[in-house]
């Protein structure tokens, strides 16, 4: 009897609804999106770009335009809100799930094949959003789960005081996306405090030990001759950091210093004794500087009083922003050049401000499509008194502001700080 060909099977995340949701994102877009020059800034200029409306909705129309056309998305979603993303179904998340399962589908297609999304979300959802993302995009996609301290003084909660969020980051290809690098932390720098005739080219150096007692396997086991004609190897046949023409190299440019020590981890190989020498290698700052590090995915750098602090500054009332400095590590990792950058969920348009900050800052030339509903702010809210109607004014007119400030602040280089709006029309929100 034939033996039926084995069918490819994979995990799957399953609720309510979700063949719904999935049809969705299926959907040709509807309605229109009518121009509204009078609320842009710079509408011949620019090519920044604001959609008012549904975010579903625009993404299928961005799909027709942008497909494969962005660098970077990051996006904020509801969550712990209890607003209108009420969870019916307490275990599962159906409605939220319904909700944001479309729109990963959406950005995926939006995605340059170098492209990443950054999603900031909180433990609540945590989990459901694990196993969207891990099927969209594939576990083998996901860089990061970036861990973010919200704030340090907080008593709320019964058990653990909730004080962390967190960014999950998925490639659209692994491969394609390069390896992520930021400046040196102060407190590393401090560490580069030794200077040697090299100093006016390479900087000052640390020492790090050629070496390692950590590193076990993989490198190369050899003998190095000492300023007294011993050699000295690593103790059990363990490796050494560099390999041997590394390290010829290294003598010859004077990379290498030998020190005499009674207590060297290493071994003379004649006597089978301790080795009268350890040996080190210079590690100068200004070549370290040019490799950079690779982030941490844990920081208590982008702390939420951040974000309330620039938005005072600006007067713009808004609750529960991210810090312009977070999206903006995340642009500064993920783009350059010309680089296009999505949010569908804009809320004050944070990322619009971290993208002319960005631009500002390295001379770049980043685009953004922020996309905001024109949700209804609460009467009572400090927006509402402040004179914003809905959210969708407020993220615009932090635009407008912040892109003021820039071009007060770089009068001769200002970055393309102006917006088209565009509003979607006849489809059903």
């Amino acid at each position: 009897m034939a033996v039926p060909e084995a069918k490819e099977e994979r995990a799957f995340y399953h609720w309510p609804g979700r063949a719904l949701a999935e049809a969705d994102a299926a959907r040709p877009a509807a309605g229109q999106l009518v121009p509204v020059p009078e609320e842009s800034v710079d509408w011949d200029n620019t090519r920044n770009l604001y959609f008012e409306g549904d975010n579903l909705e625009v993404l299928r129309h961005l799909r027709e335009q942008f497909r494969e056309a962005v660098r970077l998305i990051y996006i904020d979603p509801p969550y712990n809100t209890g607003n209108e993303l009420l969870y019916r179904d307490g275990l599962h998340r159906s409605d939220w799930c319904s909700m944001i399962y479309p729109r990963l589908l959406l950005s995926r297609e939006l995605l340059t094949p170098d492209g990443a999304i950054f999603i900031s979300i909180g433990e609540q959802e945590l989990g459901p959003l694990l196993c969207l993302c891990d099927e969209i995009f594939t576990p083998d996609a996901r860089l990061a789960i970036f861990n973010r301290i919200t704030k340090r003084s907080s008593n709320s909660g019964n058990h653990f005081s909730p004080c962390v969020d967190y960014v999950l980051v998925y490639a659209k290809d692994p491969a394609l996306v390069p390896e992520y690098r930021t400046g040196l932390d102060p407190h590393i720098t401090a560490r580069y405090r030794r200077t040697d005739a090299h100093a006016a080219r390479r900087g000052p150096y640390q020492e790090v030990g050629l070496y390692m007692a950590a590193l076990k396997h993989g490198g190369s086991h050899y003998p190095i001759e000492c300023p007294d004609g011993t050699f000295a190897v690593p103790p059990d046949g363990r490796p050494w950091r560099w390999n041997e023409a590394s390290c010829r190299r290294g003598l010859a440019e004077d990379r290498i210093v030998f020190k005499r020590t009674s207590r060297s981890p290493l071994i003379d190989p004649a006597t089978g004794q301790r080795s009268a020498w350890n040996i080190y290698t210079k590690v100068y700052l200004r070549e370290r500087e040019v490799q950079g590090m690779h982030p941490k995915n844990f920081s208590d750098a982008y702390q939420n009083a951040l974000a309330a602090a620039e938005l005072r500054e600006l007067g713009i009332p808004f609750d529960f922003a991210k810090p312009t400095a977070l999206v903006r590590l995340f642009c500064m990792l993920q783009t350059g050049g010309e680089d296009l950058v999505l949010d569908f969920f804009a809320g004050s348009s944070t990322t619009g401000d971290a993208v002319m900050q960005c631009n500002a800052e390295d001379g770049g030339r980043r685009r953004f499509i922020m996309v905001q509903r024109a949700e209804p702010c609460d009467p009572r809210s400090a927006a509402a008194r402040a004179g914003f109607s809905d959210i969708s004014a407020i993220g615009k007119e932090r635009l407008r502001r912040a892109g003021a400030r820039l071009r007060r602040d770089h009068p001769d280089t200002a970055p393309d700080t102006g917006f088209r709006v565009y509003r979607l029309e006849g489809a059903e929100n």
